[in-house]
């Protein structure tokens, strides 16, 4: 299996998801429209991110850049 096909268990889902629910209530945007978001905080997992407040940067960091 290589590292970008590595499965997200439910935990990380879930702290996943309350990532982007909550970043799409600040940014005051549909969570459907929030597609490019999803995929940096999946990106982000894969390289090992497991914190929400970095998880957080990196969806400030890419907005920023």
């Amino acid at each position: 299996m290589q590292k970008s096909d590595i499965a997200i268990p439910p935990k990380d889902l879930n702290m996943l998801q309350s990532v982007l629910d909550a970043w799409c209530t600040q940014q005051r945007i549909l969570r459907k429209d929030a597609t490019a978001e999803a995929k940096i905080l999946i990106n982000e997992y894969k390289r090992g991110t497991r914190s929400q407040i970095a998880l957080i940067d990196a969806l400030i960091n890419s907005t920023t850049h």
